[in-house]
């Protein structure tokens, strides 16, 4: 299968799911994100250990869960800094003399990148303001999916088609400017078509600063992806 056959395949399996559970909300959405961010820790585990490092996957994963779900109900929180400290305390017994440093700090890492991270999205779909409610919600999480799946795809494919200057070539060496303008372009238009139908709320200025955050922070984190697997 083409690598461009796989990326539409799981688009159109995985982005109805996902967008349906960020509509649903609650339980399910939360599940969701804490999921997906488990499976970027495994991923990232395993990338570490290929460096000499030994992460703890139990400790990890567990804070990584439950930084996601306090996130969602900040009463979970103590939890969160109990499991930590419990954690920590328990580290020399845990984790190999000789790595303990790597493994340390690759472990308590998976917690914020992806975990943590990820859970910004919970944080948006559970905003309450005088001009946001539970729909408005669910529409700025939506443009936050299609601020990055837009910059990704129209990158790839401009890049692709036009793209002759290198972005970062010991990075990403397919990566070009003309790619990176694409996108950009692309994460502009979708604020500005959200803008436009379902989030009338949103300033101007507020619009174009989401599409151009949305465009160039989501290519930023593509190339720490790159570097971290050319790491590795």
């Amino acid at each position: 299968m083409s690598n461009n056959l796989q990326r539409i395949l799981t688009a159109l399996v995985a982005a109805p799911i996902v967008i349906g559970l960020a509509y649903w909300g609650g339980w399910a959405f939360v599940s969701l994100v804490a999921l997906i961010g488990v499976v970027g820790q495994v991923e990232l585990y395993r990338m570490a250990r290929s460096t000499g490092a030994a992460p703890n996957d139990t400790g990890g994963l567990v804070l990584g869960a439950l930084t996601v779900a306090s996130l969602a109900w900040p009463s979970l929180w103590p939890v969160t800094a109990g499991w930590l400290v419990t954690f920590v305390v328990l580290a020399p017994f845990l984790l190999p003399q000789t790595q303990f440093l790597p493994s340390l700090t690759t472990t308590l890492t998976g917690a914020v990148y992806p975990s943590g991270l990820l859970g910004s999205l919970v944080l948006l779909r559970t905003a309450r303001a005088p001009s946001v409610d539970s729909t408005t919600a669910f529409w700025m999480v939506v443009l936050t999916f299609l601020l990055v799946w837009a910059t990704d795809i129209f990158a790839y494919y401009v890049g692709k088609w036009i793209g002759h200057r290198s972005l970062a070539p010991s990075i990403s060496p397919n990566k070009t400017w003309e790619g990176t303008l694409g996108g950009l372009a692309a994460a502009l238009l979708v604020a500005v078509g959200l803008k436009l139908t379902v989030l009338p709320f949103l300033a101007w200025q507020h619009t174009l600063a989401l599409g151009l955050i949305g465009g160039g922070v989501s290519q930023i984190g593509d190339l720490m992806e790159s570097q971290l697997k050319r790491s590795t």
